[in-house]
Parts: C-alpha cells; sequence; structure tokens
C-alpha cells in the first residue's frame, strides 16, 4: 500500500490534500524522474510502505499531470476526480441523507467560508473552498508562517467540517460508521 492509498481509505481530505502536496512536489522537481523516485523511495521508507508502489504512484501522478496539462497550475484527472466525488458527497449529506452532525459542522464553517468567497476570484463549489482553505493553512503551517489566533481558531470550523466529511465518505463508499 502507498501513503496515498492509507490515507484515501483512512481520511479523504487528508487524501485530497496530500495529492495537492504532492502535485506541488513533482512541478518543485520539474518532473523529474530520478529525483521522484528517490523522494518516492525515501518516502516509503519513512513511513514503511513499499517501495516500489510509492515510486510508481508518484510517477503515475507526474504523468496524470502532464497528460491533463497542469504542470504549472491546476489538478491532475484523478485530484479532480476525487474533488468531484466530494463535491457530490456534501450534497448527498445536505440532501437525500440529512445527516444532521455534517450539516452542524458545515454551517460552523459557514462564515470562513464566505470570507474565502470575499477573496477568490471565481465561484467554486464549497467542498473546494474547504480544501483551499485547508491547503492555505497547511503551507502556511510548513513555512512556520505566523498563523493569527483568529485564523487557527477559524480553521477549528474547517477541520470539523473536513472531518464530519471524511466520516460521511467512509460511510457511503466503505459502509463504515
Amino acid at each position: 500500500m502507498t501513503v496515498a492509498q492509507v490515507k484515501k481509505e483512512q481520511h479523504i481530505v487528508d487524501y485530497l490534500l496530500y495529492c495537492w502536496q504532492m502535485e506541488d512536489l513533482v512541478r518543485a522537481a520539474t518532473f523529474d524522474a530520478d529525483a521522484l523516485r528517490n523522494w518516492a523511495e525515501q518516502q516509503a521508507e519513512a513511513e514503511g510502505t513499499h517501495v516500489e508502489e510509492e515510486v510508481r504512484w508518484l510517477l503515475a501522478l507526474a504523468e496524470d499531470m502532464k497528460s491533463s496539462g497542469v504542470e504549472e497550475q491546476g489538478h491532475c484527472s484523478q485530484v479532480q476526480e476525487t474533488m468531484m466525488e466530494l463535491a457530490h458527497l456534501h450534497e448527498l449529506l445536505v440532501g437525500a441523507m440529512v445527516d444532521s452532525k455534517y450539516l452542524e459542522a458545515y454551517r460552523e464553517a459557514r462564515p470562513l467560508l464566505d470570507e474565502l468567497t470575499k477573496r477568490l476570484d471565481r465561484d467554486m463549489h464549497p467542498v473546494e473552498k474547504l480544501s483551499l482553505g485547508l491547503y492555505g493553512w497547511l503551507v502556511m503551517r510548513m513555512k512556520k508562517t505566523e498563523v493569527s489566533a483568529e485564523t487557527e481558531s477559524a480553521m477549528v470550523g474547517l477541520r470539523t467540517w473536513a472531518n464530519e466529511l471524511a466520516k460521511g465518505h467512509l460511510k457511503v463508499y466503505y459502509g463504515k460508521g
């Protein structure tokens, strides 16, 4: 199993953010197969996953990025498919399934989503806004950029909503929960 497979089966939002991070890594490595192979081998060793599977997954991601035309920005087809799957799941959880815990978490996150909407130059699905907010926060933390107490507080709502979305994914797609 790869790190991506484990994340996908345990927490779909973490998987999506991991894929975004790996897309950025592929771009930073300028699609150099040797650099990507070396990184995947180190990742497998650190995470205790299968080396060749990690290498195959990362090189396949790089190839998907090229064939999707997202060498400089954007997301490859497998990542876009996951985003669409989560958008559909969101609609299911607020609609036909009426998951009350999910609805509550989503409502709690709405103020930050509204703030993100004001800052973005395009309309997008709430789940994409969720992902952008979480990824931006993740990048800030990786860069050790100071995050205001207000932002940290707002992120609690996004993380709670992401966790409820992941639980819904486990329930709908894996029959867990």
